[in-house]
């Protein structure tokens, strides 16, 4: 990343279940984790860096269905993926309670939700829009692209964090250098330059 490389702070990367990335870092096994919303709850454990990213959180389903929502209600009925981890797991959990009939199956990764609803084992998708679409262009043969089709209102819109893990020390000094690091990209446009670069190189494909 590079708000850590002028912040001089060396990277290793790991790829792991959500789930199981927050409790690497709630541990101290691993520094900190990246792509996190705000919660109190995670508060207590981690040091929030800025904000890295907003993210846009919708419905992906079979583009051969007729699929629309306006309210929670109009998803009554439907058989919901989501990432295990997610705090829309308790969003949805919520629209239980209130008496809405929503089916909740979670999922490790987003290839296997997405592979679920192409297999129909699933009405829905929910998840960040820009990863999901990464999914669909780089890991869908090229006969199935084409069969997904995502709602255009989001559920929630979302900044999200880097956590540093309170556990580890150095996080403290770390978390404040890289958070000045990001400060500068946002300020002179290169923040906006390597999204704007991400997008496209994800996306077409």
């Amino acid at each position: 990343m590079q708000a850590a490389q002028e912040a001089n702070i060396e990277i290793s990367l790991g790829y792991f279940p959500w789930h199981q990335s927050m409790n690497l870092a709630q541990t101290g096994e691993w520094d900190g984790t990246i792509g996190w919303a705000y919660t109190q709850e995670r508060a207590n454990d981690f040091i929030y860096s800025d904000p890295i990213y907003t993210e846009s959180v919708g419905f992906f389903y079979l583009a051969e269905r007729e699929f629309d929502w306006q309210s929670p209600q109009d998803l009554d009925g439907f058989a919901i993926g989501v990432t295990k981890g997610f705090i829309d797991v308790k969003r949805l959990t919520e629209m239980q309670k209130s008496g809405i009939d929503v089916k909740i199956q979670t999922f490790l990764d987003e290839k296997s939700k997405i592979d679920a609803l192409l297999a129909q084992q699933i009405d829905l998708a929910l998840g960040n829009i820009d990863v999901l679409k990464r999914v669909i262009a780089q890991e869908m043969a090229p006969n199935q692209k084409q069969k997904f089709a995502h709602h255009p209102r989001p559920i929630r819109i979302t900044p999200l964090y880097i956590l540093f893990s309170r556990q580890i020390k150095q996080n403290y000094d770390q978390a404040e250098r890289f958070n000045k690091a990001l400060r500068r990209l946002k300020a002179d446009g290169r923040y906006q330059m390597i999204w704007s670069h991400f997008r496209q190189a994800h996306y077409n494909h």
